[in-house]
């Protein structure tokens, strides 16, 4: 009785075995996470522009681009086509706008058979080199809040997300509405490029008009690479820098830009000569500095 109750169980055992089981063997593959990261881009109607996008794969706080894998962009919704990434992660893909206004172009993987990743979405700055370009830094944009430090170090600008970032200074979008009707607007945010998507949901939440985000390392150094590499690339008529940073402001009046800060009245700073001070946001909509012919 032992012996016929073990060969029950045995008999299905040795037929798989011997490979008689019409049971398919099936491997279960694991996809390796990662992450595509693209970047708001400056350009001109009518005249091609590279769309750059990165898919990567964070490991022990550093980032490792992944290659071989195709990826598809798509702006406003349409697919323009595919490029697969280099060994360093980067897939680039040439586009040329029709139109001046501010597209979205969106980044995916094409197919996941190695790794998945989710879409990630940017934005595309469409404008005459001829119109006046304005550079917000959104810091002067937001209300004041304490901020975290280790050490010496200001962490307030890494880690954020749309839901942490603090309330809109009053008047500051209707401000610059009424700007953006006689320039263009390119905002500028001290975090890291994976923080551009919850910066444009914020700004749509907040009622602020559209236009690209770049972000920047902190340090004025990186304001003035940034505007020097625009000059470069023939951007030759950025008229003016407002924020509420006295360095950049300095920075702003280096570059012989009109430079407009934000201060509350109650605030203690020496305001860099050459610069145009304001207590409140509705203040920026009337500046003649701001009044471009």
């Amino acid at each position: 009785m032992l012996f016929r109750a073990f060969g029950f169980f045995l008999f299905p055992f040795l037929i798989a075995l011997w490979g008689f089981s019409d049971v398919p063997d099936v491997t279960l593959v694991s996809r390796e996470s990662a992450e595509l990261i693209a970047s708001d881009v400056l350009a001109q109607p009518k005249q091609p522009v590279l769309l750059s996008a990165r898919l990567v794969k964070t490991r022990f706080f550093m980032q490792t681009g992944l290659g071989g894998e195709p990826v598809e962009f798509l702006v406003d919704g349409r697919s323009i086509g595919q490029a697969m990434t280099g060994g360093d992660g980067w897939a680039r893909k040439e586009f040329v706008p029709k139109k001046k206004g501010v597209l979205e172009f969106t980044v995916r993987l094409a197919h996941g058979k190695r790794v998945k990743a989710q879409s990630y979405t940017a934005m595309i700055g469409s404008a005459d080199r001829t119109r006046p370009i304005v550079l917000v830094e959104l810091a002067a944009t937001m209300m004041h809040v304490e901020k975290p430090k280790f050490g010496p170090f200001d962490l307030s600008a890494f880690g954020q997300t749309h839901g942490s970032l603090p309330n809109p200074m009053p008047g500051a979008s209707d401000a610059l509405t009424d700007v953006s009707k006689r320039a263009a607007l390119l905002y500028l945010f001290v975090g890291s490029a994976s923080q551009s998507p919850d910066v444009h949901e914020w700004l749509a939440e907040h009622a602020f008009p559209s236009g690209p985000v770049f972000m920047l390392r902190p340090g004025t150094r990186a304001l003035v690479s940034k505007v020097e590499g625009w000059r470069e690339e023939g951007w030759t008529n950025i008229k003016a820098g407002i924020s509420s940073n006295v360095d950049a402001i300095e920075e702003y009046v280096d570059q012989e830009l009109q430079a407009v800060m934000v201060l509350d009245e109650d605030d203690e700073e020496d305001i860099p000569e050459g610069a145009t001070m304001v207590s409140a946001w509705k203040d920026i909509a009337t500046l003649k500095v701001l009044k471009f012919k």
